[in-house]
């Protein structure tokens, strides 16, 4: 296959990916706008912030169960890959169901009613739920159903949310919270039916046991990352949350909604490219491996430059169509300056990552991420503490540059040992 005919196999298989993720996107997008339109800054604070909660359980999600998946494709027995995505499938269903209790306590605590607190948490398991369903999907080559997954989110949660406010006329939180779990369980409907068996032919304690392994090997290593970068991308949530409230979230969090395309592609294409690269490296085509990188990084850069351009329309000829009166302009304009260079770093070290992940080096990147935690967190308190809730943002920058040298570091180490095997292979061919 010629390099063209592959590179634009691949980005026929990019625009396959990321059309059910930004149509999650867009519906959350749009249920962001409207609570941004008829909720305080208080409880437009509250909203965003348990939204962050629940893609921060997706990260968790991802490293315990789908990080994980990719890397078993490694396994040179068919039955051995078989065995351990099962194990996985389950153990994911198991942990969700304790996750109900989580969600249901962190809403309780932020004041939602107890009926909004309950919808929350139910949604909140299913969507975990799904989100494993999607990389089981993945694992499975079968990306459609992935894709069918989240446009049937997508639509079922905007048809239930029009329900709700327009015809019902339920208050807008109990609307939105109670859509969202409808979307969420039929969401899970297209992964397929062989997704909800709970069967283990082992028996549960083998099952068990076996996990206790990948949690060894990658999951342990792949959770320290996620944790440690979420508090490099979202330690102004909590902090200034903590320390001001979530009135002075508010405007921080309605400017990254205009970033949140950019957040979208990069989950997306790293979910889709993940256990590509896998593959590759699995099957000794590093030279495909290097394709990706270059491709992907391209595909993240466009996104990038696209997502400015109509952050610049809307700031200079339609502003109020996305910010009502009760926010400042400047103030949000500032923000989505800083927002701007926060994405283009985090979009830098994506390809790197996602390679990483793929090869299985969890450990390196949980420490590029432990590395970076400490500068985020650090930095977001202090100019939280002296400068202001706005200047939060560029903590972030911070730790997301230390995140990018170091995830650099990793990835061309392992790309020159990767060289050197190669070289050592032609030299005895």
């Amino acid at each position: 296959m010629s390099t063209f005919s592959w590179s634009s196999t691949k980005l026929l298989r990019y625009a396959i990916a990321v059309v059910g993720p930004v149509s999650v996107a867009a519906i959350h997008l749009t249920l962001s706008l409207l609570m941004l339109r008829v909720l305080s800054p208080a409880e437009f604070g509250v909203f965003t912030f348990l939204l962050v909660a629940a893609q921060f359980s997706w990260g968790i999600w991802s490293a315990l169960f789908c990080a994980p998946l990719p890397v078993l494709l490694l396994e040179t027995s068919i039955a051995e890959q078989r065995i351990g995505i099962n194990v996985l499938r389950c153990i994911n269903w198991i942990a969700a169901a304790f996750s109900i209790v989580v969600f249901f306590l962190v809403a309780e605590r932020l004041g939602l009613s107890t009926s909004a607190s309950i919808c929350f948490a139910l949604y909140g398991a299913v969507a975990l739920i799904r989100w494993f369903g999607r990389s089981f999907a993945y694992v499975r080559c079968q990306q459609l159903r992935a894709v069918a997954s989240d446009l049937a989110y997508s639509v079922s949660l905007l048809a239930m949310l029009a329900v709700t406010i327009r015809l019902l006329g339920w208050p807008p939180q109990i609307a939105c919270y109670f859509s969202m779990l409808v979307g969420a369980i039929i969401g899970v409907l297209p992964i397929g039916k062989s997704y909800f068996s709970l069967h283990v032919g082992e028996g549960w304690g083998v099952a068990f046991a076996r996990y206790r392994l990948i949690w060894k090997d990658q999951a342990r290593w792949a959770l320290l990352g996620v944790l440690t970068t979420e508090a490099t991308a979202n330690a102004h949530v909590y902090i200034v949350t903590l320390l001001q409230g979530p009135s002075a979230f508010a405007p921080i969090a309605a400017s990254s909604l205009l970033m949140r395309p950019i957040n979208v592609a990069q989950n997306a294409l790293t979910d889709f490219e993940r256990p590509q690269m896998a593959r590759l490296i699995s099957g000794g085509q590093f030279s495909a491996v290097r394709q990706s990188l270059m491709l992907f990084r391209a595909a993240l850069a466009a996104i990038w430059i696209a997502t400015v351009l109509i952050s610049v329309v809307i700031f200079l000829w339609l502003p109020r169509l996305l910010f009502p009166p009760t926010y400042d302009l400047d103030y949000v304009a500032a923000a989505t300056v800083l927002w701007t260079v926060f994405a283009a770093l985090r979009l830098l070290q994506t390809p790197e990552s996602a390679l990483l992940q793929a090869a299985g080096e969890f450990k390196d990147l949980a420490m590029a991420s432990v590395y970076s935690s400490i500068g985020s967190v650090g930095a977001v308190w202090m100019l939280v503490m002296f400068a202001g809730a706005l200047w939060s943002i560029a903590g972030l920058c911070l730790g997301a540059i230390i995140y990018l040298g170091a995830t650099l570091y990793f990835a061309r180490k392992w790309l020159r040992e990767l060289s050197r095997l190669e070289r050592a292979a032609e030299c005895n061919g």
